[in-house]
């Protein structure tokens, strides 16, 4: 009897397991393709080892993942896998959370994302000033650790807030739902889920951002924060740094594809750089660095918070969601948070409240705090503390998804045995690193002022991710067992859209969303950056080596709704950039600069209350904005930490 594909690779992935622990297990006769380790036996010990502290809360677990539907039994092992190593656990450099606040901290920071960590992190070296950082969400998963897992946890919203855009002519393929913007509820905020790549954007950003806040001003703080691990290997030390506490570096593994992807890009007479941070290099296509060490994630959090034993004065609480801010006379003295039951808890603090909840949650904090604009305040019945635009200043990178099929070679799961075995062993292979998502590419649209070295198109590529599988087997298939062709996309984002878009209240209760509009393509500039830089991806996949070695051809069930038009015409690409939107998780400007705060990120007329995270920035950064966020952060800290040394 001849088994259903699925089955039959359970059947085999657990002869496989058997044969790992036994000499003497033949394996099934079934099972006629490769097995994972051909004359390979592990000793359990070298895979297991015993840590000196222990492992308390690891936080949700991957067979919870929203990508892998229905493989848990594999993921759920690879997870015990990974939870009995020390190296990647890390329990005794993990932060140890209070299960209750105290009633005063000088410094309450509200979210322990990318800049809420940084900002907690930098208060607390000031030893006789006691600081509260409150996270809602929990401990990171050991699950994201491995950088091949980054999007494993989108969605799961015991991690990732989950939200979504009013709809409206953008994202079409998502039906009614709007866009899907990935943002972290956890220690670590966003840092967790995102793909990792550092990037500082140039000069000319700052340029408007106001003369306090200029690139020479600014550079001290980016190298702050940037401990790089590859500065005379692949990148000069002149705007570099080694010394920062947050490890920086390219992922040790690399798919063969990869490198064919960078053939096919110079064929197509595009550049290639070793840095894109480089000042003299701002154009061209390289293999990014990353935030990660010893082939793992490294988030803010992990960088910046310390156990208690190390730095008492300061306290983490988890779980607790923060929805107002407490202002008497027009001063911030403390904040109001949901508990991990759900009871309102009150903490004062003595000298600031700092948010760092996001683009998105910072200003909802302040709306239902009485910051914001009075219209909409006075109609959900919340007294008016400051008449300001927050909110008004939305914007995102936004791009054109599109997708394309390998028809040349098999379509096969890279996540098996063999694979985890390597990463447990060696802190290599495809779960450390993210497939072909680490390269990157920085261009210049038709509209773009090449004077100001200031590309504003940058490219992404998607694939080869060692993110799943059902079974564990060498050459398992993906989905339905159908062997033919492997899928891949590639992005092309505006980095300077001129379309800005705001977010609003939806409800006077606090637990409620608020309603996100983004007016992607509003402003008719941003599809013709989009377009020009599709143009460049077609460029690309008309390279002799992707058509001659990989077959590679568009996928049209994903552009069907377009399908009456002529494929690549400009009418074409217009229609698949509004079904498949590319929004990035780039969301910033919400409570800017200028607008909302000074440029000390102090809110206008609320003394005691700043707001340091992506909602200060004024504009986009033409890159990856995790870079640029770090740096607002280390110079919030160092705004306050210079103001209240002198009270010491």
């Amino acid at each position: 009897m001849k088994l259903p594909c699925p089955l039959r690779e359970l059947i085999c992935s657990i002869s496989d397991i058997l044969k790992i622990y036994s000499y003497s297990y033949s394996a099934s006769p079934l099972c006629t393709h490769k097995d994972i380790h051909t004359n390979t036996h592990i000793h359990i010990s070298l895979l297991f080892q015993t840590c000196s502290c222990p492992l308390n809360d690891t936080g949700v677990s991957l067979a919870d993942s929203t990508v892998c539907n229905g493989a848990v039994l594999f993921m759920i092992m690879l997870e015990a896998y990974l939870k009995g190593r020390c190296d990647i656990t890390t329990p005794c450099s993990r932060v140890d959370p209070v299960k209750e606040t105290d009633e005063v901290y000088d410094f309450i920071v509200v979210g322990a994302g990318t800049a809420g960590s940084i900002v907690a992190g930098r208060l607390s070296e000031m030893k006789n000033y006691k600081v509260l950082l409150l996270e809602a969400g929990g401990q990171e998963p050991i699950g994201t650790r491995p950088p091949s897992f980054y999007r494993n946890f989108w969605s799961n919203k015991d991690v990732d807030w989950s939200f979504r855009t009013v709809p409206g002519e953008y994202c079409l393929d998502q039906g009614d739902k709007g866009c899907m913007w990935p943002r972290g509820k956890v220690l670590g905020g966003t840092s967790v889920l995102n793909g990792m790549m550092y990037h500082r954007g140039h000069a000319a950003n700052y340029a408007t951002w106001g003369k306090d806040w200029s690139w020479e001003k600014n550079l001290p703080y980016f190298l702050k924060t940037e401990g790089n691990r590859e500065i005379g290997t692949v990148v000069k030390g002149d705007y570099h740094s080694h010394s920062g506490p947050l490890p920086i570096q390219r992922f040790r593994h690399q798919p063969p594809f990869l490198y064919d992807l960078l053939r096919a890009i110079e064929e197509a007479g595009l550049p290639i750089v070793d840095d894109m941070v480089d000042p003299a290099t701002p154009e061209g296509f390289t293999i990014a660095q990353t935030f990660s060490e010893n082939g793992q994630r490294y988030t803010t959090a992990r960088a910046f918070l310390k156990p208690r034993r190390e730095r008492p004065n300061l306290h983490v609480k988890l779980h607790a969601h923060v929805f107002k801010v407490l202002i008497e006379n027009n001063i911030a003295h403390g904040v109001q948070y949901y508990d991990e039951k759900g009871q309102v808890q009150t903490v004062i603090a003595a000298k600031e409240v700092i948010l760092s909840a996001g683009a998105l949650n910072s200003p909802h904090i302040l709306f239902h705090s009485g910051i914001g604009p009075r219209g909409m305040l006075e109609k959900y019945g919340i007294p008016v503390v400051a008449d300001l635009p927050v909110g008004q200043n939305l914007r995102n990178h936004i791009g054109i998804l599109l997708y394309f099929r390998l028809t040349k070679i098999e379509n096969r799961e890279v996540l098996n045995w063999s694979v985890l075995t390597e990463y447990l062993l060696k802190s290599d292979g495809p779960m450390s690193s993210t497939g072909i998502t680490q390269l990157s590419g920085l261009l210049y649209s038709s509209l773009a002022d090449k004077s100001l070295n200031q590309p504003d198109l940058q490219f992404f590529f998607n694939g080869f991710y060692a993110e799943c599988s059902q079974t564990g087997r060498l050459g398992e298939p993906v989905g339905n067992c159908s062997h033919k062709g492997m899928n891949i996309s590639m992005n092309a984002v505006a980095l300077l859209p001129r379309s800005v878009g705001y977010m609003v209240l939806n409800s006077s209760d606090p637990l409620v969303p608020p309603l996100f509009y983004p007016e992607y393509f509003t402003h008719p500039d941003d599809m013709v950056m989009v377009k020009d830089g599709a143009k460049y991806l077609q460029r690309i996949i008309k390279s002799d080596i992707l058509r001659n070695k990989y077959g590679i051809k568009l996928d049209s069930a994903f552009t069907s709704q377009c399908a009456p038009l002529p494929e690549w015409s400009d009418k074409w690409l217009e229609c698949v950039a509004r079904v498949n939107t590319d929004p990035q998780n780039h969301q910033l400007g919400t409570a800017a600069m200028g607008l909302v705060l000074d440029h000390t990120l102090s809110v206008y007329n609320v003394p005691g209350l700043r707001v340091i995270d992506a909602s200060a920035m004024p504009t986009l950064p033409t890159g990856n904005p995790q870079g640029a966020i770090m740096m607002v952060a280390e110079r919030g800290a160092d705004f306050i930490k210079k103001y209240w040394s002198s009270y010491l």
